[in-house]
């Protein structure tokens, strides 16, 4: 996850325009961990066309989401690569059974967010706990939408990839998170909290609406390699 999301400002010294175009966005601010990793910021950036994720600095390795082409791009400096995800879909049948179910827990004075309650969910495969969230319905629905497409591109390139995964790494958590269900928790609104059984956390820390971002934020650096997994 965080190798991938990072963030990067291409900048042409004798060609910049006085005054750069600017382009409206949702801003989300989470803050992520995973096991034997301190805490670490991940940025989402939102606009009608495009979402980029990076580290909240604009400096370093970063990735874009074309929601019209739909293709993911990731961008990494050192090598002088984009390695690029298209809309693909997923057949086939699960490796294994994969019974699943969702349950709403009830929870008591919790303090609203932008006048709205959060809900808490868990998700339950094969009568294991998986994944826990807590969203706020309603709140930051395009960004939401946008994450939810984002999703669907990433299930696409697991399900391509599953054949040649050995069966004895076959987690069935993870074979619904990200390739049979990988929208489950952005169904209920925007997650505010999510985790699993396995010590991955992520936490909204801020968000906001209408902010003018740079363009440039989201274009892909000239004269990179690109690749996929086609030719793998």
């Amino acid at each position: 996850m965080r190798k991938v999301f990072a963030a990067t400002a291409v900048a042409m010294v004798f060609s910049l325009p006085l005054h750069a175009a600017e382009v409206e966005s949702e801003v989300l601010m989470y803050q992520a961990q995973e096991p034997g990793v301190g805490p670490y910021a991940s940025r989402i950036m939102v606009t009608a066309r495009y979402v980029r994720m990076d580290d909240g600095n604009d400096d370093g390795d970063y990735l874009v989401f074309d929601r019209e082409q739909r293709l993911i791009s990731s961008v990494t400096h050192q090598d002088q690569t984009v390695f690029e995800i298209p809309a693909r879909e997923i057949s086939g049948e699960p490796p294994m059974a994969l019974q699943r179910r969702t349950e709403k827990v009830e929870q008591k004075d919790v303090p609203k967010v932008a006048g709205k309650s959060p809900e808490h969910r868990q998700l339950y495969v094969n009568d294991a706990l998986c994944y826990s969230v807590v969203s706020v319905p309603g709140l930051m629905g395009d960004a939401v939408e946008a994450l939810r497409d984002f999703r669907l591109i990433l299930a696409g390139e697991h399900a391509k990839m599953l054949p040649r995964l050995p069966a004895d790494m076959q987690d069935a958590c993870d074979l619904v998170l990200n390739t049979f269900e990988p929208q489950w928790q952005l169904q209920f609104g925007l997650p505010i909290q999510e985790w699993d059984e396995k010590g991955n956390r992520q936490m909204l820390m801020d968000f906001k609406r209408g902010v003018m971002l740079d363009e440039a934020l989201f274009n892909l650096p000239q004269g990179y390699r690109h690749y996929d997994t086609d030719g793998l």
